[in-house]
């Protein structure tokens, strides 16, 4: 579309400029002029309106209200659409009540919602509909066509939502703006980049027509000015993640013939992965390159909008294809704007950033959003896989998604294959910040108490150091005077193991109220006691070892005493032995001594005695019975003055004041047979 005739454009004796305001009569306002310094891509628009009327208007019946401004243009008009923000009533004047009105784009009313939200799981496109959405934006003002990667967690903590979706619209380098429809009403276009933002609108063509004083015959570009910028030279976004390990970064360089200078580096803006810091980087870089060099054309086409392409023709050094970016707008019934002393009568004038149409489109990313503050939140659910929970920050409003993402909790003590956890349980109260001052990182710094979950320490005990776990188990660490000790207890006090240090009550105690006992060692266990050492046992007592077992008492007796016997056996041998002393078996009543195979009793050096002091001494064998000894000794049967001695020559004596040999026979033989 090429600008329009001076012909065509609104005569002297027309109204060029109009306002219409929803509920009101289009006859109420005359448009005196106005101005516009904020009309521009990525951004809102304000335009300040001067008008004329013959009633005095209040402004309750106008604040809020849907405002378009009419600019005549050939033969159709073009609409700027809006709120009505602003109402400024200057007085009374020969003409009527002069008034300013301020319009403001459809984002304005974003900019009154401040509010509190966790989005989960959500991709950009999707958190800016649901935000949209829940300050009634209507849907069909809006024209969204952008998606992007899924992000764990997004929060907004007192932001306004204009603040929050532009913060979050610019990281990912989205473009958009309004783009105004031929049946008067305006959308939010938001695009992926500036081409796809332009491809719809209207392009316009413009011949440069220099100052002349002479008679303008149609709208025209008629100056251009060049702006150039040092910029940064490079970009740079790094980052830690605890998921992946080590660093994540992103950069990029300067992409034009603008020298820059220095790197912007920028850490901590919640990066997933490399990729991520390159996409961020580039974004920034984009931004950067738009601003290095811009060129400005002031001009007097009232169709110049942000988003339109616009080519301008017959300039020696700057024809060619543009992308407006922004538009600065002054209009005038009285034909009273002016561009210099050779152009002037103008009714109309802006003037125009231009971007060559090849180059990417870009606003500046908004800083990382970061909050040093602690909040208080609930455990929403229990511990993860990975050792993580989810937390219900209370000033979550009407997000969307889970009530966080997994979030870490923080330890006194920790390492690769070490460390400590006390599991917390859902609906526990916690102190919650965000990571480097990002929410949409949150870690969790500790518990809290509160009347529903009182410490387990309080003025009634204050010198105790506790641990009591949701099973009722518990560590106390007392340093009460005089009664410091260490208990450690299961629920009920069921096992124990109490380490007392109570002034001359010093002790140790290792306790199982219900169940077994054991104690377990690889190698040596070692029992020791300076005084008495204890055991019993209301049953039995088993001592068993794969070995030997070795009971010393090393300068006293040793006494195994049983109540109602002592039973020593073995499966193999059974030794009793007393290396420097004497054995002594005796019993109250009988002693008993019974082998399956031989009983052997062997004296190395001394006598075998066998005494009965009141009772008889009887032998009896089921098969031979032998008395022998070995070298000179004899074997001798002494009763009274009675005797039988066989000597080690083989010799028998027998002696006794009487001899009776009784039998049914007797056999006497021998070589020689002797008398007294």
């Amino acid at each position: 579309m090429f600008g329009l005739d001076a012909g065509k454009l609104t005569g002297a004796d027309e109204s060029h400029f109009g306002v219409t305001i929803a509920g009101l009569s289009d006859a109420l306002f005359q448009v005196q002029s106005f101005q516009a310094d904020l009309d521009a891509l990525c951004d809102d628009c304000i335009f300040d309106i001067q008008v004329l009327s013959e009633e005095l208007v209040e402004p309750d019946v106008l604040i809020g209200k849907d405002i378009s401004l009419i600019i005549a243009w050939s033969t159709e008009d073009l609409t700027v659409t809006g709120f009505l923000t602003n109402y400024i009533c200057h007085g009374q004047s020969h003409q009527g009540y002069v008034y300013t009105l301020t319009l403001q784009s459809g984002l304005a009313k974003l900019k009154q919602h401040r509010s509190n939200r966790i989005f989960t799981d959500m991709n950009p496109g999707q958190i800016i509909q649901s935000v949209l959405q829940k300050c009634d934006f209507p849907s069909a003002q809006l024209d969204l066509q952008v998606s992007g990667p899924t992000l764990d967690m997004v929060v907004q903590y007192d932001e306004s939502d204009y603040d929050f979706i532009t913060r979050l619209m610019r990281r990912y380098g989205y473009v958009y703006g309004w783009r105004e429809t031929d049946y008067g009403i305006a959308k939010l276009a938001i695009c992926e980049s500036s081409d796809k933002f332009a491809r719809p609108l209207k392009e316009i063509t413009l011949p440069f027509v220099s100052p002349s004083g002479q008679v303008r015959t149609c709208e025209s570009v008629f100056a251009f000015s060049k702006k150039a910028t040092m910029l940064s030279e490079q970009v740079r976004y790094y980052d830690s993640h605890y998921e992946r390990g080590g660093q994540i970064q992103g950069s990029s360089r300067n992409k034009t013939d603008i020298s820059g200078f220095g790197e912007s580096a920028h850490f901590g803006d919640n990066l997933a992965s490399d990729g991520d810091g390159n996409d961020l980087a580039e974004v920034h870089q984009r931004s950067l390159d738009c601003q290095r060099e811009t060129l400005i054309a002031d001009t007097d086409c009232r169709a110049l909008r942000p988003g339109v392409c616009l080519t301008v023709t017959d300039h020696p050094s700057y024809s060619g294809e543009y992308l407006v970016t922004h538009v600065s707008h002054q209009g005038c019934q009285a034909g009273s704007v002016a561009y210099g002393s050779k152009v002037t009568g103008l009714t109309y004038k802006n003037q125009a950033v231009l971007l060559p149409i090849a180059q990417d489109y870009c606003a500046q990313p908004r800083p990382k959003r970061r909050v040093f503050a602690t909040f208080n939140a609930t455990i929403e659910q229990e511990v993860d896989e990975t050792g993580q929970y989810q937390v219900k920050l209370p000033f979550n409003q009407d997000g969307e998604g889970q009530q966080s993402r997994p979030t870490r909790l923080t330890q006194t003590y920790g390492g690769q294959g070490h460390g400590m956890h006390f599991p917390l349980t859902q609906g526990t109260e916690v102190l919650v910040c965000g990571e480097n001052g990002d929410l949409d990182r949150p870690v969790i710094l500790g518990a809290l108490y509160n009347a529903q979950a009182p410490s387990p320490v309080s003025s009634n005990n204050p010198y105790e150091n506790k641990i009591v776990t949701r099973a009722g188990n518990t560590l106390v660490m007392s340093d009460k005077e005089g009664e410091r000790k260490i208990k450690v207890a299961t629920a009920s006090d069921d096992n124990s193991l109490l380490l007392d240090a109570t002034d001359g009550q010093e002790k140790v105690m290792l306790q199982s109220s219900r169940g077994e006992m054991r104690l377990q060692a690889q190698e040596d266990l070692t029992m020791q006691a300076g005084g008495n050492l204890n055991v019993t046992a209301s049953d039995e007592l088993t001592v068993k070892a794969a070995d030997r077992i070795a009971i010393q008492s090393t300068d006293a007796e040793l006494e195994l005493h049983g109540a109602r016997g002592i039973r020593l056996t073995a499966d193999l041998n059974f030794k009793i032995q007393a290396t420097d002393g004497d054995i002594d078996l005796e019993a109250t009543q009988a002693l008993s001594m019974e082998a399956a195979q031989e009983i052997n009793v062997h004296s190395q050096e001394g006598n075998i005695e066998m005494s009965a002091n009141a009772g008889e001494i009887t032998l009896s064998s089921g098969n031979n019975l032998t008395l022998s000894t070995q070298g000179q000794g004899s074997i001798q049967l002494v009763q009274g003055r009675g005797s039988i001695e066989i000597d080690g020559a083989g010799n028998i004596t027998i002696n006794g004041t009487n001899l009776t040999l009784s039998a049914r026979n007797i056999s006497i033989s021998g070589n020689a047979l002797a008398n007294n």
